[in-house]
């Protein structure tokens, strides 16, 4: 993995003969094969409050993108990639992940738009403690979207999603889960790219081990909001709402306040605002050792993300701030956990030639907890190179 890293970064000062440059374009088709090779170090391999284990690890990240546009304004996308990660001294925490998407835009007559979508990964979680492994397993995520236009100014659209996540060993099969997500939307359109609208979304979430099933629940969301793409620099979505989970294995329910946001600003053509954030119960997840504080939790996120552009140069800074408050009393403390993370990064990039960029990134984590065993602190240090046709 080592030699892989480094032969790519000797590749990236030396060159490839240009006879390879440019994406593969058949007809409608466009293909663009990459790969992405990265050296990092972490002072805390498994995110411990004390007596960290730091390591230095290499990843190589092959892919393709598949861009199709077989008539009008139809769009087919497809997409492979594969995250190869090999730790120096903590070999147990080595991973491979492997990720394919699939997704199908029809731009029908009439005001009908339909979208399908399919994503599948073979993927990892890092190991928890020193000897322990990688827990393996595959998740699936497909969508189905519908939405009609009509009378100019008022649009309908119907949502349905099926999530599955299944571990390969039995001790961890806790986490296993089934969800299922419907959902409607009324639309008024206010000006051709911006519209309010009144929202829906039911779902049900179904655990499959006995141990775990006390988790079984719906819930019903219903929330207002408006999508706004008034001009070419400011675009964004806000919903807010209110949202009720029901974990009938154990006759309780839960409630709060939803709200999410999604706002992007250019500040000018080379600097870009983000803004996100979101307020919303979840279940608890690494239930093995997590259900002990409770079945679930609230959750409100801000993530805020700066980026401009230099000539061949582009820097970005961003940071995030969680609150996590979980609902019931921990069963053995007799107290409520709550989880305060800050994470910072910045990175600059160097598009050394059209199909060549490198770069260096610094990444901050710190968990704050009233339960001084999951406390930590981690930084991440990575230097990469990206190759694309």
């Amino acid at each position: 993995m080592r030699s892989v890293t480094i032969g790519l970064i000797v590749v990236a000062f030396f060159g490839f003969p240009s006879v390879i440059y440019g994406s593969v374009r058949l007809g409608p088709v466009r293909i663009t094969p990459y790969v992405n090779a990265s050296g990092s170090y972490t002072d805390n391999v498994f995110l411990t409050p004390k007596n960290e284990k730091s390591d230095f690890f290499y990843s190589v990240l092959p892919g393709i993108n598949v861009n199709v546009k077989p008539a009008g304004r139809h769009r087919l996308h497809l997409s492979y990639d594969a995250d190869f990660s090999k730790f120096d001294t903590f070999s147990e925490a080595d991973y491979a992940v492997h990720t394919g998407n699939a997704a199908l835009d029809l731009k029908l007559p009439r005001g009908f738009e339909v979208k399908l979508g399919d994503k599948i990964v073979r993927g990892a979680d890092l190991p928890d403690f020193e000897g322990d492994r990688t827990k393996r397993y595959i998740a699936n995520s497909a969508r189905f979207d519908a939405s009609y236009r009509f009378w100019d100014r008022f649009g309908l659209a119907f949502r349905y999603d099926h999530n599955l996540k299944d571990y390969d060993r039995t001790v961890d099969e806790i986490d296993n889960f089934t969800t299922n997500t419907v959902g409607g939307q009324f639309r008024f359109h206010i000006l051709a790219r911006t519209f309010t609208f009144l929202e829906y979304v039911y779902s049900a979430t179904d655990y499959s081990r006995e141990r775990r099933r006390a988790s079984n629940n719906y819930s019903n969301r219903i929330n207002a909001g408006i999508t706004w793409d008034i001009t070419a620099k400011t675009r964004g979505i806000v919903r807010g709402g209110y949202i009720a989970r029901d974990y009938y294995g154990i006759e309780r329910e839960e409630e709060s306040l939803y709200a999410s946001a999604d706002i992007s600003h250019e500040i000018t053509s080379r600097t870009i605002f983000t803004l996100r954030g979101v307020r919303s119960i979840f279940d608890t997840s690494k239930a093995d050792r997590n259900l002990r504080f409770s079945t679930s939790y609230i959750s409100n996120q801000v993530i805020a993300g700066l980026r401009h552009t230099y000539r061949k140069f582009t820097g970005s800074i961003g940071g995030d701030y969680i609150h996590d408050r979980y609902l019931r009393d921990d069963l053995f403390a007799g107290k409520r956990r709550r989880d305060d993370i800050v994470r910072g990064s910045v990175g600059i990039d160097y598009q050394m030639q059209r199909w060549i960029k490198l770069g260096v990134q610094y990444r901050y984590t710190n968990l704050d907890s009233n339960f001084n065993i999951e406390d930590y602190t981690e930084n991440v240090i990575n230097f990469y190179v990206g190759l694309s046709l």
